[in-house]
């Protein structure tokens, strides 16, 4: 009888609460490149708790106390986001919220199955402007000096201005959406998902999630290079439009070769470590 008027109750209030939120929300994985990967988060996070589905029916729902300090937290920050004008705050709350509700609602032992695919929606709320800036400048300050040293060792004449590389034929601008971040945030997201399906320990986890970040910086340098090297053989309009266009498709392709590649190397590691062991 709980269960029947609740859950309405539940989502009644949550669309209340939420609504405005969530629909900002979309508009920004809508109109911001960097995180129109959003769509797809709650999607697959829906798909690994319906991958759980067998154990979940297998568990009898008995609602933890524990739930309530952590839906009143969540509901806290959701005010205090509001409050502050933060939207960071107010998105991440929603998370907080529905892990309130979990453990309240149906307990610890639910709790335990559904932690990564909740955990997991923190993917798709954009970063706060502070961090993602602390992140952006950083990357396209290390691409333009990787670019810079590179073309210098392959004999092209190279000034590096900052984050700007001026050649003989063009000059290119590390720009934000050069820094490799877009590249990041997705590889980052994708390479989480991808430990917790394939990866049965959780030191290979650890490492082949902080190989992303290697891996892109690598794979965005090549990038910016590559476009020197075009631009300056063959001019600025082969460096631009369809050339820049597949160049950002080759670094993914490449990330996620190197991605595979890792996941060989751990397993192997693996492997030899079991058989020493033995």
């Amino acid at each position: 009888m709980r269960v029947a008027w609740l859950a309405p109750l539940v989502s009644l209030l949550l669309s209340a609460l939420y609504g405005p939120t969530l629909v900002l929300l979309g508009r920004q994985w809508w109109d911001d490149s960097n995180y129109t990967h959003g769509f797809l988060v709650p999607l697959f996070s829906g798909y690994l708790v319906w991958r759980q589905r067998a154990r979940l029916v297998a568990l009898a729902p008995r609602g933890s106390a524990l739930g309530l300090p952590v839906l009143l937290a969540g509901i806290a920050a959701l005010l205090l986001g509001d409050v502050a004008a933060e939207l960071f705050l107010m998105r991440a709350s929603l998370i907080v919220v529905l892990a309130g509700l979990v453990l309240f609602h149906l307990g610890c032992a639910v709790f335990r199955v559904v932690l990564f695919p909740l955990a997991f929606l923190l993917f798709m709320v954009p970063l706060p402007a502070i961090l993602f800036y602390a992140i952006t400048f950083p990357l396209q300050s290390l691409a333009a000096q990787q670019a810079a040293w590179a073309l210098d060792l392959l004999g092209v004449p190279v000034i590096l201005d900052g984050n700007v590389i001026h050649l003989s034929q063009l000059t290119l601008g590390v720009t934000e959406a050069c820094s490799g971040i877009r590249s990041l945030i997705s590889l980052l997201g994708g390479a989480v998902a991808w430990a917790y399906l394939a990866l049965p320990a959780g030191w290979m986890m650890v490492l082949f999630v902080a190989s992303t970040v290697p891996i892109t910086i690598l794979a965005n340098a090549g990038r910016v290079i590559s476009t020197g090297l075009i631009g300056q053989w063959f001019g600025v309009e082969y460096a631009s439009g369809f050339f820049h266009t597949f160049s950002g498709w080759a670094v993914f392709v490449f990330a996620f070769i190197c991605l595979f590649a890792v996941h060989g190397l751990l397993r192997w590691a693996r492997g030899r470590l079991a058989r020493r062991r033995a």
